[in-house]
């Protein structure tokens, strides 16, 4: 008896309409990430970037119903569509930083799952004793280059001061790139 019930359940017509529902869901899913990024503008590249520098005013006219739901979790609004293949898409979204707007990149299948996703400023800041700032180019080939100068100085014996001449100052690279299947690789350079 419990058997023919679990067959007649498993061929029930509620189980196939709830499974139609599911593919009409995910065809308006799909459909709402056609028409959010058909609302972005392309960003014209390279795009060079820091911290105090501005970014180009694109996508304006964005949707701002399915932004909430495509959207980089710590940003505000879209600056644009960074590339577009026959597999993914790469979207960069803004957040509010200290000095300015701050970057994020996003990555999704064409149906709108997203892949993956970073930021790029980890060291630019300012505090006693430390300054940084970095330099971020999203390049054509789908690469980002991130160059930054770090500042640091020695504190005296009671920590309220810096000691001048004991400036320590270094560089360094990073790159990121994103792969074919909307991965995005990060890769320190020396």
């Amino acid at each position: 008896m419990i058997l023919f019930i679990t067959l007649w359940s498993c061929n029930s017509p509620t189980k196939k309409e709830h499974s139609t529902e599911i593919v009409k869901g995910s065809e308006q899913s799909y459909s709402n990430f056609e028409n959010y990024i058909s609302t972005l503008d392309q960003i014209p590249l390279p795009l060079e970037t820091n911290p105090f520098g501005q970014l180009p005013e694109t996508s304006k006219n964005f949707d701002k119903n399915t932004f909430g739901k495509y959207k980089h979790t710590w940003t505000s609004q879209p600056l644009g569509i960074y590339y577009r293949d026959g597999n993914t898409i790469g979207i960069i979204d803004c957040g509010i930083g200290d000095w300015g707007l701050v970057p994020f990149l996003t990555t999704y299948d064409l149906k709108g799952n997203k892949i993956d996703s970073t930021g790029f400023y980890d060291k630019s800041g300012q505090d006693m004793g430390y300054e940084a700032i970095e330099h971020v180019t999203f390049n054509t080939d789908r690469t980002i280059t991130v160059l930054d100068t770090v500042k640091r100085w020695d504190f005296n014996q009671d920590e309220t001061d810096i000691i001048k001449g004991s400036l320590k100052m270094t560089a360094g690279k990073v790159e990121y790139r994103v792969l074919d299947n909307g991965r995005i690789e990060k890769k320190y350079k020396k």
